[in-house]
């Protein structure tokens, strides 16, 4: 393997919630959004940011809800 293969590292964006190989060389992909997002307006990245939040907890919350009743 290459040394640029060895530093790339998976990461999870924060606004999609998508997995994503970073750092790729001429991407646009940010240390928080993968290359999609990172192209987004601000405006719009923040409020997928706070929405993909808000899912998380409420699937968590579900899932332990879930698991209390089995």
């Amino acid at each position: 393997m290459s040394e640029q293969e060895d530093e790339l590292e998976d990461r999870v964006c924060r606004a999609c919630h998508q997995t994503y190989r970073y750092p790729i060389r001429k991407s646009s992909a940010t240390r928080s959004h993968c290359e999609t997002c990172a192209n987004l307006p601000p405006s719009v990245r923040s409020t997928l940011e706070k929405l993909t939040k808000r899912v998380t907890q409420l699937t968590s919350r579900v899932e332990k809800l879930e698991s209390g009743r089995q």
